[in-house]
Formats: C-alpha cells, sequence, structure tokens
C-alpha cells in the first residue's frame, strides 16, 4: 500500500495554475455580437391550426448577444435536421417574434429556399441553417437593418430556409440581402430563388405557397 505524503497533491494544484497562467487571457474574453438574438421552437404536431393554437406552440428558447454564447446553444441542441417532422427554428433579432403581423414583420417577407432530402450531401438542411445563422449574427448583409430573423422548417419530402426582411416594398434592399445569402450558400447564378410577402401570407393563411415578389 502507498502513502502519500501530501506531495502529490501539491504538485498537481502547482501544476493546474501553471496552465491556468499560461492560457492566453483573450480565450476568457467573450466577443460580443452587434444584436442581441433570440432562439425560438415551434412544434404543431403536423396539425393544421389556427394562428392562436400556433402562437401557443411557439416557445422562446434563449437570447444570446455573443460568439461563444451562440456557439455553446448551437453545440448543445438538436441540429436542424433532427427535430420533429412539421416543426421549426426560428433565430429573430431580440423583440421581434417569429410571426407574420408582428409590427417589425407585418409589411416584410422572406426569401424561401428549398433542400430536398438526401439529393445533395454536401448540401443538406444542417449546413444551409448554419450559414445562414452565421451571416445573420455575423451581419454579413450590408442593409442589415431590413434583416428580422430566419426560420428552418423541416417537413416530409423537403426542408426550407426562409430568411426574414423588414420592408417587402423595399426591392433593391431585397434583392441585395437575397444576393448575398445566395453567395453565403454558394448558390450559382442559375440557381433561382423566390421573394414572398408577409401580407400575401396572411391573406392565404400559407407559409410558403403563394406568389414570389422578386426573384433573383
Amino acid at each position: 500500500m502507498e502513502v502519500s505524503n501530501g506531495e502529490g497533491k501539491n504538485k498537481t494544484e502547482s501544476e493546474t495554475k501553471e496552465i491556468v497562467e499560461q492560457i492566453p487571457p483573450e480565450f476568457a474574453i467573450k466577443h460580443p455580437l452587434q444584436n442581441r438574438w433570440t432562439l425560438w421552437y415551434d412544434n404543431p404536431a403536423g396539425k393544421k391550426t389556427t394562428a392562436e393554437k400556433w402562437a401557443e406552440n411557439l416557445k422562446q428558447i434563449i437570447t444570446f448577444d455573443t460568439v461563444e454564447d451562440f456557439w455553446r446553444i448551437y453545440n448543445n441542441i438538436r441540429p436542424a435536421s433532427k427535430i420533429a417532422l412539421g416543426s421549426n427554428y426560428h433565430l429573430f433579432k431580440e423583440g421581434i417574434e417569429p410571426k407574420w403581423e408582428h409590427e417589425q414583420n407585418k409589411r416584410g417577407g422572406k426569401w424561401v429556399i428549398t433542400v430536398s432530402k438526401g439529393k445533395n450531401p454536401k448540401f443538406d438542411i444542417d449546413n444551409a441553417w448554419l450559414w445562414t445563422l452565421l451571416a445573420c449574427i455575423g451581419e454579413n448583409f450590408q442593409e442589415e437593418d431590413e434583416v428580422c430573423g430566419a426560420v428552418v422548417s423541416v417537413r416530409q419530402r423537403q426542408d426550407r430556409v426562409a430568411l426574414w426582411t423588414k420592408t417587402a416594398t423595399n426591392e433593391s434592399a431585397a434583392k441585395s440581402i437575397g444576393g448575398t445569402w445566395k453567395r453565403v450558400l454558394e448558390f450559382s447564378d442559375s440557381q433561382i430563388i423566390g421573394y414572398q410577402s408577409h401580407e400575401d401570407s396572411m391573406k392565404t393563411s400559407n407559409s410558403f405557397n403563394n406568389p414570389n415578389r422578386y426573384e433573383i
């Protein structure tokens, strides 16, 4: 049987202190984002529902404002591809609810892309969603004030990612944002994406099957 005289403990504590002192001080600093962002989730369980019932399913998960907190959250929740069919993640600037009728959204619209399941393993819904999130929190858009947030929707046959903007009638800003998003997603010029207004969505009570106001 070995008998410890306590020197090993002191040595371990000394080594730990030395390692901590060697960590660059910038590693302990959090890097603030320009905006605070809130992550939301809803799962209507595949049932058609009223706006009121849908709002009851919408849950606010967390609000963050640093790069480190974003990654802490992202790495500890299910990826988009693993959430329930029919459910959605929403990432919006703090104070903006992911609803058509919200004051910051009701005059706006959204760019939409569809991702077919299993068609292109290099471009799946998880990559599309992550690249969109990074573009939003990283302020990649020249008209950043027009960006409200983004939504990923997981469905049976194909998934969708939508990028919401504040003003549907601001064609130049909308197209600039859409063009930047296409570059972020590494789309070619021949890949066309469409922009739909929330006003049309509210009239039809349909999220995606509305005429495109713009295409790029």
